[in-house]
């Protein structure tokens, strides 16, 4: 098969950028972990937003905190480890990650707690509960220091409760520099503290309160400010400000035998009492989070858009080359594209052989391969902001909504068009029983007899209601659809266009997600509001007690199994039918793989064994539940 066969072959064209990567034995091997905490449920999402390194000098393994779980890199092996929400995390948001001096790593969840390996899966550190952790750090005989709002806790081992616990020093911490108890710094919102006689003391005013990060080098302590670098020399407490080539912030600080890696201005560089050595002349655009120093000197940087390690005077991208980090050619000079972890908007394309699940991102549109598995970029969208997608019922036509550049169709063999007659931005995309519907800022749209038409302007929906806005809509049957706005349910006959208000408590109510269902003697509409959810028809509402005062943001109705999917803004609910009643079934992040408790998008597709899988869009990737 040609190489143009091969792209014919696809249901839309790709450019050289969205070829799969090359499989060669010298690109890095995944390993999956031996256990998983929740079988059922795997999550798909980048781990190159990096937000703190951790090293393991024992087995000379690096650990990534990141928005997408951890990742564990055998650095001598070229093989390496993802942990997500599956393997017992709560949620794919991890802040921090340390390795003490027994070699048992901890994770620090960006709101739910500490939590630590064991088994290959990761159990709660019960004892602090859900405490919100700010920072972690290992004092000089490896043991672990957690700082919280509420505290600062020293831990030996999991099942213990912490060997030391200080107050807070007002704020919480944004970073820690312990040597041991009685040499304990920290800086905060408010400053640079020491901790002296059982209690906090403040520093000199001098440099404060504008102090990002802090480390300690010998007798200097060293800050990272917003305005630059500083040191403090301990025995005279002079300060003594660095001259570096860049001035601005200073995000990261590794302390070094001869002063401290530094990243300032965007830069990376060695600080020393005498001067500044930068690494390399390359500037950073992206934030640099973490530094980290290995015994080799290679110098480890953990960025927004990966990690890099530099070494010789060069730095070099240090990636997976797998997808979901890497969609299309990997580089090792320039910075490949990586999946958008905030997942917006789902479609599931239904061929004879194979599905394809359309993924719309903030950071563009991405196809998955529900057979294959793999994963591919649609770079004519690239960086756009995608924010609905629907597949035509005869699975021809993918419809795509970018914020900034309107509504697209993608068809097989064919270019992407640009629809005609339609204002951007495009808030929500509709497949009907007989039509598609758009909402846009400016009223309601339909397409029929291959044409987007407006039906109903924004004027005339105002000499209906005195406020609010079209948001959502439903259509179930060929005479009416039903339109959510930010100030209540309306019915709208499709040939008359008469709009008429639904009274009652879903008058007035703020409509987030629509979903109707043409059952075997009658239309069941589910209304989805920012109280909570409700189901009947017309004068006819019940609402759903165990989800009152929800979020309602998305619904998906499961066929083949008489289910309703409800995804909130604290958690996901399954709605089964038993005769008159509903049996309710929570899923969270504390009891589930789910990548975040706030839902944005879901989607279900069957494969040939009749397998069911849901798909769930998060702002922390991609989750999805087999059953």
């Amino acid at each position: 098969m040609s190489s143009k066969d091969y792209q014919l072959n696809l249901p839309v064209p790709v450019g050289g950028e969205d070829l799969p990567i090359p499989v060669a034995d010298a690109v890095p091997q995944q390993e999956q972990p031996s256990d998983k905490a929740f079988l059922e449920w795997g999550n798909l999402v980048s781990q190159r937003h990096v937000r703190h390194l951790a090293f393991d000098p024992t087995q000379e393994n690096l650990w990534l905190a990141t928005g997408g779980g951890v990742l564990h890199w055998k650095l001598e092996l070229n093989r390496f480890v993802r942990y997500t929400s599956e393997h017992g995390l709560p949620g794919n948001s991890v802040l921090a990650v340390a390795v003490d001096g027994t070699s048992q790593v901890w994770a620090a969840h960006e709101q739910f707690g500490i939590y630590y390996l064991k088994n290959d899966t990761w159990r709660p550190y019960r004892i602090l509960g859900e405490v919100k952790v700010s920072c972690l750090t290992l004092d000089s005989s490896g043991k672990l220091w957690a700082g919280t709002a509420s505290g600062i806790y020293a831990i030996n081992t999991p099942d213990r409760k912490p060997a030391l616990e200080l107050p807070p020093a007002g704020f919480p911490p944004r970073a820690m520099a312990i040597a041991n108890e009685n040499d304990i710094w920290l800086c905060n919102a408010q400053g640079v503290y020491n901790y002296k006689n059982a209690s906090w003391v403040r520093t000199s005013d001098s440099v404060q309160p504008d102090v990002l990060t802090l480390a300690r080098q010998g007798e200097n302590l060293w800050l990272g400010t917003f305005r630059g670098l500083v040191r403090i020399d301990l025995l005279t407490n002079k300060l003594h400000k660095i001259d570096t080539t860049y001035p601005g912030e200073v995000t990261a600080l590794a302390p070094h035998t001869q002063g401290v890696w530094a990243a300032c201005g965007g830069q990376v560089g060695l600080a020393t009492e005498t001067g500044w050595t930068p690494l390399t002349e390359k500037r950073f655009n992206a934030p640099i989070t973490s530094l980290l120093i290995r015994r080799d000197d290679k110098v480890w940087i953990g960025t927004h858009d990966g990690l890099l390690r530099g070494e010789n005077k060069q730095i070099l991208l240090h990636l997976t080359d797998n997808p979901p980090d890497v969609i299309g050619l990997a580089s090792r000079e320039k910075s490949p594209p990586t999946f958008s972890s905030l997942v917006q908007a789902l479609s599931v394309q239904q061929f004879a052989d194979r599905s394809i699940l359309w993924i719309g991102t903030a950071q563009g549109l991405f196809r998955y391969d529900l057979f294959t598995e793999s994963w591919r970029r649609y770079g004519q969208l690239a960086g756009q902001d995608i924010r609905a997608i629907i597949t035509s019922q005869d699975q021809e036509t993918v419809w795509v909504a970018s914020w900034s550049s309107g509504l697209h169709s993608l068809k097989q063999q064919n270019e992407l068009q640009t629809a005609p007659n339609i204002s951007e931005p495009i808030l929500t995309l509709t497949a009907g029983s007989d039509r598609y519907w758009a909402i846009g800022l400016d009223g309601l749209y339909q397409y029929k007899d291959s044409a987007w038409v407006q039906v109903i302007s924004n004027k005339e929906l105002l000499k209906e209601l005195v406020s609010g806005w079209l948001q959502v809509i439903t259509q179930a049957v060929t005479n009416h659809v039903w339109l959510g706005t930010s100030a209540g349910l309306l019915l709208l006959k499709i040939d008359t266009k008469r709009l008429t208000p639904i009274t009652g408590n879903l008058g007035s109510a703020d409509v987030r997600s629509l979903l109707a269902i043409n059952g075997n003697e009658s239309e069941q509409v589910w209304v989805g509001t920012s109280q909570g959810l409700y189901v009947g028809n017309v004068d006819n509402w019940e609402p759903i007690p165990e989800l009152e005062n929800r979020v309602i943001t998305a619904l998906v109705w499961d066929k083949s199994n008489s289910s309703l999917w409800v995804g909130t803004d604290k958690g996901l609910f399954c709605l089964l039918s038993q005769g008159n009643r509903w049996k309710i079934n929570e899923f969270n992040i504390h009891n589930s793989g789910l990548g975040a408790n706030r839902v944005i998008a879901l989607a279900i597709s069957t494969g040939e064994d009749k397998e069911t899988k849901l798909w769930v869009g998060t702002a922390y990737g991609l989750s999805c539940y087999t059953y």
